[in-house]
């Protein structure tokens, strides 16, 4: 039997640090949603390779907040399937989601198979 105040606790860092860690490349507007950081990123260049490098790190931020982003949602819908109940049940099928990949991924909400 999976230990739901254990997970919970695991979910709970997990949705610590993955503030964290978006908010080393952005930050969150008052509606909640995450923007990229851009105040460290160079001012207008003379030089188009520096232009270039702004944009392409711009584009790397962007691709990784996405990422984190996903990851965020994904354990707080997790966090909230404990609260009412519906933990451990794949939204997909119904299917009770084995504990052992309930362990290894605390925030996983499907089974293996309906996973995308």
């Amino acid at each position: 039997m999976i230990d739901l105040n254990e997970q919970k606790a695991k979910l709970e860092d997990e949705v610590k640090e993955l503030e964290k860690d978006l908010s080393t490349i952005a930050r969150q507007t008052d509606d909640g949603d995450w923007i990229v950081n851009q105040e460290d990123m160079g001012e207008s260049h003379a030089d188009p390779l520096d232009t270039a490098d702004d944009v392409e790190e711009m584009e790397e931020r962007l691709a990784r907040m996405v990422v984190l982003e996903k990851e965020l949602a994904q354990a707080k819908k997790a966090l909230t399937a404990i609260e009412n109940g519906s933990y451990g049940v794949c939204e997909v099928s119904g299917e009770k989601i084995p504990e052992d990949r309930l362990k290894a991924q605390p925030s996983a909400t499907t089974t293996v198979e309906h996973a995308s």
